[in-house]
């Protein structure tokens, strides 16, 4: 196993350092957020809705597995060259970042397969986040291929599940009352840190979005300037709500349960009700069409 990390770091540079760090961190939870963000904002919030409801499962279950497995990385063994320490929290097994690769980009390719750019740029990042991992030296090769082999499961379980759960007609309430009561009870089998977050945002997300478009329906797709605002805007606000709170929840980490929840709340209903007062929305086609007329008549 050593001569495996050896083989594949002995091409290693700075530039080379830098390049696969650099991809490691595109497969963050970080650089997540912000895609899911964008394509519910601005492209396609319903889509936007499954692919997180999927990543954001995918995650959790990850942190699961890595609790109840608590395997050790490769970090500190002799003759291998650890990186990126950082990223290398909690234990090994499965890789987080192959998971989440092999949950995001395929679903992501699968969904736009019209293009094919799409289909080689979820290839690459899938493929190159992971090998990322092992270049790094904090994964082992079976962390790798096991996170592949979970997210890939997942996904295809998701598509099944979706194809029939989204088209049944639930009322409101009931919908409310299982953004709640279903996420709960997967914290009683992970209620570390990370799960009380995960459950937290998933609660608010899935519940704002189900009022979003029961009372708003927000049309989200407008031209990249308001996108672009919406976007910073957004994650701002986000990002200074859970700062806000930083100091409670590292003494009282219950808290991240209400906190994230809002955190959620905002993202899938709150930013969209700002967004349409704002004016950052695609017109009706009523006012599209009214907007032509006008024009024509000038």
């Amino acid at each position: 196993m050593i001569s495996f990390y050896q083989a594949i770091q002995s091409i290693h540079t700075p530039v080379i350092d830098d390049f696969f760090i650099m991809l490691s961190f595109l497969g963050s939870e970080p650089t997540y957020i912000l895609l899911i963000s964008v394509i519910y904002w601005n492209i396609d919030k319903r889509f936007g809705f499954r692919l997180a409801t999927l990543f954001l499962t995918s995650m959790a279950l990850n942190g699961f597995l890595k609790d109840i497995i608590n395997a050790p990385r490769p970090i500190g063994q002799p003759g291998i060259r650890s990186l990126y320490l950082s990223s290398a929290t909690g234990s090994s097994f499965p890789s987080g970042h192959s998971q989440g690769a092999a949950t995001f980009y395929p679903y992501v390719g699968k969904h736009w397969r019209s293009h094919k750019v799409w289909l080689g740029i979820s290839a690459f990042m899938t493929l190159g986040i992971g090998f990322s991992r092992l270049y790094l030296g904090v994964h082992w090769p079976q962390d790798v291929l096991g996170g592949y082999l979970i997210g890939i499961i997942i996904v295809l379980g998701f598509q099944q599940v979706d194809e029939r759960l989204f088209k049944l007609q639930i009322p409101l309430r009931s919908k409310l009352i299982l953004s709640l009561f279903i996420p709960l009870l997967f914290l009683i089998i992970y209620h570390t840190h990370r799960g009380i977050q995960m459950v937290g945002f998933v609660i608010g997300f899935t519940s704002g979005y189900f009022l979003e478009d029961y009372y708003l329906d927000y049309r989200e797709r407008t031209r990249f300037g308001p996108s672009a605002l919406k976007t910073f805007l957004g994650l701002c606000v986000f990002g200074l709500w859970a700062w806000l709170w930083h100091p409670l929840t590292r003494i009282h980490p219950w808290l991240y349960l209400p906190v994230f929840a809002a955190g959620g709340t905002w993202t899938s209903f709150g930013a969209p009700c700002l967004y349409r007062y704002l004016k950052w929305e695609r017109p009706l086609k009523e006012e599209e069409i009214s907007k032509g007329r006008k024009n024509f008549v000038r």
